[in-house]
């Protein structure tokens, strides 16, 4: 699995055209940026247009490549694939069929765009594409309005603006930040509140893919509604954790958006109870 750059072509890694070079087949979602990436790097190689609606035809294909005893790379346009990309359905047939299957780090417009916003980020949640429909796309932002952390969404040009104003109806005057052909000659970078936003790309029309970044509601408490309604992972690494309880609640308040009190509370009582089982 092969991230390609998401602009820029200097961010090939070493690595990225090691494998691709190794390669014998190359499943990708276009075939086009494909062709110009393989130019660039001087390769021929034998090109499947991979896409979810062919998905049933290639993979057999694909896996016929690794019964030769040959490396499939699995590109995407941009970005790592299987990530709002096809690759999902491929690469769980061929670990089904026990082929090893290799991610390669590389670019992401995810990461990138959450580097760049400025905001204070703990966790964060990946929306991907929300919905072409209004309609369905306010229901989809009821559903994660409420949600502490950090947003993220990736919006199509020509939906820039009905989206933007969706995101004001539902989440109010957050903090955004909106990352634009990022990589590119056109790059650009602009941190304003969803209602400014919304007015400077409504005067002044944007082309190319933006990664837009939510900000916290800072007129509503970011807390969860406490330290009881964390998941059972959450607790097995608090529970796990052997520094004095003041630091560890320090920590944990700040990553999960809990206040410090009831976190140091919450980690007493843990710590007194495994104490008292201990004692039995």
């Amino acid at each position: 699995m092969l991230p390609s750059p998401i602009g820029n072509l200097g961010d090939l890694s070493e690595r990225f055209i090691e494998v691709l070079s190794a390669a014998g087949a190359v499943a990708a979602e276009d075939t086009r940026r494909t062709l110009k990436l393989l130019s660039h790097l001087g390769l021929k190689k034998r090109i499947y247009g991979y896409r979810e609606e062919n998905h049933r035809i290639l993979s057999p294909k694909l896996l016929r490549h690794l019964e030769d005893g040959d490396i499939v790379a699995l590109l995407s346009d941009a970005g790592a694939p299987g990530i709002c990309d096809p690759g999902a359905l491929l690469v769980t047939e061929a670990r089904e069929a026990g082929w090893p299957v290799y991610p390669i780090p590389g670019p992401s417009a995810v990461v990138t765009a959450l580097m760049a916003s400025g905001f204070e980020i703990s966790r964060f949640s990946f929306l991907g594409f929300l919905p072409p429909k209004s309609d369905a796309r306010r229901k989809a932002l009821e559903k994660v309005k409420d949600r502490p952390e950090v947003l993220v969404a990736f919006i199509p040009p020509h939906k820039l603006t009905d989206t933007l104003a969706d995101l004001l109806a539902v989440l109010g005057p957050r903090p955004a930040f909106m990352a634009r052909e990022m990589t590119k000659v056109h790059e650009e970078y602009l941190r304003l509140n969803l209602d400014g936003l919304l007015a400077e790309v409504t005067a002044n029309p944007r082309r190319g893919e933006v990664t837009l970044v939510i900000g916290q509601d800072k007129a509503k408490p970011t807390q969860i509604a406490g330290p009881e309604s964390l998941d059972g992972d959450s607790l097995k690494l608090i529970n796990s954790d052997t520094r004095p309880t003041k630091d560890a609640a320090a920590h944990y308040a700040k990553e999960f958006g809990i206040s410090k009190k009831d976190m140091y509370d919450f980690i007493l009582g843990l710590r007194g109870n495994k104490n008292r089982r201990s004692d039995d």
